[in-house]
């Protein structure tokens, strides 16, 4: 018997069953895809890790060095298990040609350095994962080139200074633990020992990286505190293990992350969309329910008779959700097997994305059962006495036709539908409001971060141009040549320059630690301050907002800063927001010592009318070894991998948020159109045509769409923005930089027209519907 109703019911409601059936899918295949890829993402990078031994702790080192007092430093620090200190021989991209087109790296905001196999730790992997081994005229070239050039084994890499001239043969691609992702903007190129000695004697400037392996992972703290409070070299970039891990995991976390919410929004659709379902079909079997009651059933097997249907629509859908994702997980894990390698399923990584897609289940099984608490509330006799809803609905605001200013009566009938029933078409709102929301949410996130505006979220004032010039022996003389060409330039409307040197303060538990402060005239550039603004003085100092946060500092506090070997005391002027050098810089105007300055930048103005590509060329050529960039190509090769992801998602967003409206749409109305049945006999009966009601239905839905949209436009430039900015570190408060024709015309016209086109082909159900039906 049951099995009889549950198959009356199914093929009763097909469009219904369909619908819940596809959002349950949908929710438990994403669930499982987001919690496989963070499995996958867990699993590769910790085999990563460990296959290439990467370091614990690294400071990066440019000047004369002494092995001697690293090595003193390590034999009597017990933490210390293994320290190896690793040359780089940085080459600068106009010396270098990737590939057989002959096209330089001039224009690559990219350092590249090459370097020999290490003997104890810190490997560089093939994409085997296997400690690379390198002959002489071969080379192992990142992975990153290999995606944004489309490099391919056997293709040359060519190094050419003036007459000096070597040629390589690309052996494979390197994984790198410590240089894989595109937002660390050092890269490390494997060749031979032979090889390297070679290019060193003609070309480049030598860099150390001092690296150290300790016994206890969870001393790292400790070790850098130990490490900065002693005299060994520090004027450099300092990174630890956790910091690798977070650069390594960050573009394909942004993923899970919005997948999770994507599946999470998904969840509470199916919920309401099940509630909606359930109390539906209860108002129409209230009579039946009263019978049942009446001859002695009990609720729970009433319960029982209605939440069997939701366990098998439910647990075929999880399941088959589960399926689909081990199908499509290449889909979202691609990135991560080209940058981490690819990880041999175990049975842990198959059981996590199981336990997703079964609480997918659980959660709507669970609010089935709270929903079908209901039944209690109803009465045998007032059933079968009455036709008394245990939902009926309370009426709002009633229009009048009388007073209709409205010239088609069909459309303010619609209208007034709404405007009476508006509880009853919240669900399609709310459902609307997250269709718009998810597809708009991510094209801004991604518009943000491609715009030029965006680099003021990395810690820089809006420009044309960037021109780094990192530090060697001549860099002081090429800077103030630089300075004095772009002064005497009149092609340039307006400059400012900028020197990063490393300073000593004191943290909040009073110890000294290593802060990069940036020097320079911040006016002509401006950032925007979350708090405060830029500093002015000699004894004002401005913070990022993870610094500040550490430093446990707002505006007007004290903090100690160590020039010259004296102590200085600045106060704290303004809080910006900053994602470089893991979020953690400032700004000042001290004065700069010249054994502690890391680098040099210039930021520069073009005058209208100046042809901004022959300017880069002319300044690659003439201040070669300085990195010559425009903003956007420093923005697309620093964030390009998050780039590349973002868009991936964007695809995945449109295709749900188009398939969710079309859905909701052909279930809601389905319902709505077979529960008005009576209704709309009447109507017809009073001479109104099946093509009157339709336009009142489409009036009706399109309505609701429109306030839904409005609302979700609004929400995701609110509390879109607030997760958008959540996802990237150092950001508290990100400003979407819009595209008004896509966000606020073509997104919505998508939407429009998906569900102008369901509601049409759905409403031609009401043909069907004759008079005689409002005879009962």
């Amino acid at each position: 018997m049951l099995k009889r109703i549950l198959l009356k019911d199914l093929t009763r409601n097909k469009v219904v069953t369909t619908t819940l059936f596809i959002f349950i899918l949908l929710a438990s295949m994403l669930v499982s895809s987001a919690t496989n890829v963070i499995v996958e993402l867990t699993d590769s990078m910790t085999s990563l890790f460990q296959k290439s031994h990467a370091p614990h702790y690294v400071q990066m080192y440019s000047g004369k060095l002494n092995q001697e007092e690293i090595d003193k430093f390590s034999s009597k620090t017990p933490c210390v298990k293994e320290q190896q200190t690793t040359e780089l021989l940085n080459i600068n991209g106009a010396n270098i040609f990737l590939g057989n087109n002959g096209k330089n790296q001039a224009n690559s905001v990219l350092e590249n350095s090459f370097t020999k196999q290490n003997d104890k730790f810190d490997f560089l992997l093939d994409m085997d994962n296997q400690i690379m081994q390198i002959k002489d005229g071969e080379i192992g070239v990142p992975v990153y080139y290999m995606k944004q050039y489309n490099l391919k084994i056997g293709n040359t890499i060519k190094i050419i200074n003036g007459n000096f001239f070597m040629e390589f043969t690309i052996k494979d691609f390197i994984r790198d633990a410590q240089m894989n992702p595109s937002l660390v903007t050092s890269k490390r190129f494997l060749i031979s020992d032979n090889d390297w000695n070679t290019l060193k004697a003609n070309i480049g400037e030598i860099e150390y990286l001092i690296e150290f392996l300790l016994n206890d992972i969870n001393k790292i703290n400790k070790f850098e505190t130990l490490y900065q409070s002693t005299k060994l070299p520090q004027i450099g970039t300092s990174i630890t293990y956790p910091i690798y891990q977070v650069l390594n995991a960050l573009s394909d976390g942004i993923v899970v992350i919005i997948i999770i919410l994507i599946s999470i929004l998904l969840i509470v659709i199916s919920v309401l969309c099940l509630r909606f379902t359930l109390i539906t079909t209860i108002e129409e079997d209230y009579r039946e329910i009263g019978v049942m009651k009446a001859i002695g059933i009990q609720n729970s097997n009433i319960q029982n008779l209605y939440l069997t249907k939701y366990l098998l629509i439910a647990s075929l859908a999880s399941s088959l959700g589960y399926i689909l994702s081990l199908f499509i997980g290449s889909f979202f894990t691609k990135n991560i097997n080209l940058y981490m390698g690819t990880v041999n399923k175990s049975t842990f990584s198959i059981l996590i994305p199981f336990i997703g897609s079964v609480l997918v289940f659980v959660s709507i099984v669970f609010f089935c059962k709270i929903i079908l608490k209901k039944l209690k509330k109803i009465s045998a006799v007032d059933a079968l006495r009455s036709s008394k809803s245990i939902n009926s609905v309370k009426y709002g605001y009633n229009l009048q036709l009388y007073k209709n200013k409205i010239t088609n009566t069909n459309m303010f009938l619609g209208l007034n539908e709404v405007v009476r029933k508006f509880t009853t078409y919240g669900l399609l709102c709310f459902v609307y409001m997250i269709c718009i929301f998810l597809m708009i949410v991510p094209l801004n996130f991604l518009n943000t971060i491609q715009s030029p505006e965006f680099i003021t979220y990395m810690g820089a004032g809006k420009s044309d141009i960037r021109i780094d010039l990192q530090r060697t022996k001549q860099t002081q003389h090429l800077f103030n040549s630089i300075l004095q060409n772009i002064k005497n330039d009149s092609d340039i409307e307006k400059y400012a320059s900028f020197t990063t040197s490393s300073y000593k303060i004191k943290n909040k538990d009073g110890e000294l630690e290593n802060i990069k402060i940036e020097n320079g005239n911040f006016k002509t550039f401006p950032l925007t301050y979350l708090k405060g603004s830029a500093p002015i003085k000699e004894d004002e100092i401005a913070l990022s907002t993870i610094n500040a946060n550490e430093l446990e500092k707002s505006i007007g506090d004290n903090l100690s800063v160590f020039s010259k070997n004296k102590e200085l005391t600045l106060t704290v002027s303004g809080i910006y927001q900053d994602i470089t050098y893991g979020g953690k810089t400032a700004k000042a105007m001290l004065p700069s010592e010249e054994d502690n300055i890391l680098w040099n930048i210039i930021n520069l103005n073009i005058k209208s009318g100046v042809n901004l590509e022959d300017k880069l060329k002319q300044y690659s050529i003439d201040y070669y070894p300085a990195k010559v960039t425009d903003m956007n190509n420093y923005i697309s090769q620093t964030l390009g991998s998050v780039i590349s992801q973002l868009r991936l998602v964007i695809k995945l967003s449109f295709i749900i948020s188009v398939a969710i409206s079309s859905l909701i749409t052909a279930m809601f109305f389905k319902m709505l159109i077979a529960k008005d049945t009576s209704q709309t006999a009447t109507m017809l009966s009073l001479g109104f045509s099946t093509r009157d009601i339709r336009i009142q239905y489409i009036t009706r839905a399109l309505l609701v769409l429109i306030i839904g949209v409005g609302l979700g436009i609004i929400l995701a430039n609110t509390l879109g923005q607030k997760i958008s900015g959540l996802l990237l570190s150092g950001i508290l408060n990100l400003q979407f930089v819009v595209n008004p024709l896509v966000i606020y015309i073509l997104c919505p016209a998508i939407l429009i027209l998906t569900v102008f086109i369901t509601i049409t082909v759905i409403s031609r159900a009401i043909n069907k519907i004759k008079i005689i039906s409002i005879i009962e």
